[in-house]
């Protein structure tokens, strides 16, 4: 899993963990919601930090994936 991690452009790392990070705690509480665990009543912190956090990180991935695909191109055109 550290090998794949690692050729990872580090746009595309950072991307992938805003993402985690930012979505998780909506997710956890929805979840724990559901199930009936906790009465959740109103979402609204958790469900800014997702709204504020998605955008940038999508955006973020997309770049990452673009850059980490033309780095492995160029490696693989140079051997």
């Amino acid at each position: 899993m550290r090998k794949k991690w690692s050729k990872l452009h580090s746009t595309l790392r950072i991307g992938i963990i805003i993402l985690i990070v930012g979505i998780s705690p909506l997710l956890i509480v929805t979840g724990l919601n559901e199930v009936g665990l906790i009465d959740a009543g109103n979402t609204v912190g958790p469900g800014i930090l997702a709204f504020l956090t998605f955008y940038p990180s999508i955006i973020l991935i997309i770049i990452g994936s673009v850059l980490t695909y033309l780095t492995r191109r160029k490696t693989m055109l140079t051997e």
